[in-house]
């Protein structure tokens, strides 16, 4: 029988609620940092195998373990070092608030130090309690300081992922936001509201509702509004008048526009419902050609291609947008 050498060492999960105790020895993380054990080798020799015997109870806090699928995750939330360590740092790290100089180890030395223990006491330390730390200096304590200010208006999207919603990510977030536009509406929204969206299920659905029910991230929210976080939302997109002689097109600028710059005529079109791009070919239904307009005139001449060279013409056809 063959055997396999296992250390279970621990793994603060965000969006799986809680740490994670997993086999490491042997075993390496699968893509993206998921923590799923690959195999890499066996043990050769027989005093290195042993029998995998799992934690019973979390070896940081000594709270119980759940077993979902093949993992153990620590549940207890309101004093393991390791989860509310990897909260914070997860909630500064870069596709999250983006907090610049912030790392795991600064969220250690805040943890140990400082007695922080959720992501909104960030928003309360002032320079006098960083200054007294080991290896911070002036100039670094300012630059903490001067990051959590600059992370005060972040995306919607990004201020939702930085939470750590159990079992969401980066995409569902920014659906959430696009959808929502609103903190406040989607802390209200019901599973069965939930579910209407793209690519959330009842598993999701439920994960969201409960996050926003919990009673303790509600007060950490509440915090970090009240320090002065503002999630800004993306304004809706406008509707788009399926009258324009542009909508469902493919379009192609080329050459030198007068009255207005070929980014500024791109984005006009788009809004109007144009897909622009850079070549012509057989798929383009519209090119406009301004001044010494090249070869990819020539070519939409060559097709068959309507074309529209005429400036005083296109600005009356985008109209008011």
């Amino acid at each position: 029988m063959t055997k396999w050498r296992a250390v279970y060492s621990e793994r603060s999960t965000y969006g799986s609620g809680g740490s994670l105790w997993k086999p490491t020895a042997y075993t390496r993380q699968g893509a993206g940092g998921l923590p799923h054990p690959e195999i890499l080798g066996k043990v050769t020799e027989e005093a290195d195998g042993s029998e995998i015997v799992p934690p019973s109870v979390c070896p940081s806090c000594g709270h119980d373990l759940e077993k979902k699928g093949p993992h153990l995750f620590c549940t207890n939330k309101v004093d393991c070092r390791p989860q509310l360590v990897g909260r914070i740092a997860h909630f500064a790290s870069r596709d999250a608030m983006d907090i610049e100089t912030f790392s795991e180890k600064t969220a250690e030395q805040l943890y140990d130090s400082l007695g922080v223990r959720d992501p909104s006491d960030l928003y309360y330390l002032t320079f006098d309690d960083l200054i007294k730390l080991e290896r911070f200096g002036t100039k670094k304590a300012e630059n903490l300081i001067a990051a959590f200010e600059k992370s005060k208006q972040p995306d919607l999207a990004s201020f939702l992922y930085a939470l750590g919603i159990s079992n969401t990510g980066k995409t569902t977030t920014k659906e959430l936001a696009e959808h929502y536009r609103s903190l406040e509406k989607l802390m209200q929204a019901e599973p069965e509201e939930l579910i209407t969206l793209p690519d959330i299920g009842s598993i999701v659905a439920e994960s969201i509702v409960g996050f926003f029910r919990d009673q303790a991230m509600q007060r950490s929210i509440e915090r970090l509004l009240a320090a002065g976080i503002q999630p800004v939302s993306e304004e809706a997109p406008a509707v788009v008048d399926e009258s324009s002689l542009f909508f469902g097109k493919t379009v192609v600028l080329t050459g030198t526009l007068t009255t207005m710059g070929r980014d500024e005529a791109a984005k006009k079109l788009e809004k109007l419902g144009a897909k622009v791009t850079g070549s012509v070919s057989r798929k383009t239904d519209i090119v406009i050609a301004g001044e010494n307009a090249g070869s990819k005139l020539t070519k939409a001449q060559e097709l068959g291609i309507r074309i529209i060279d005429n400036e005083e013409e296109l600005r009356q056809l985008l109209g008011d947008v």
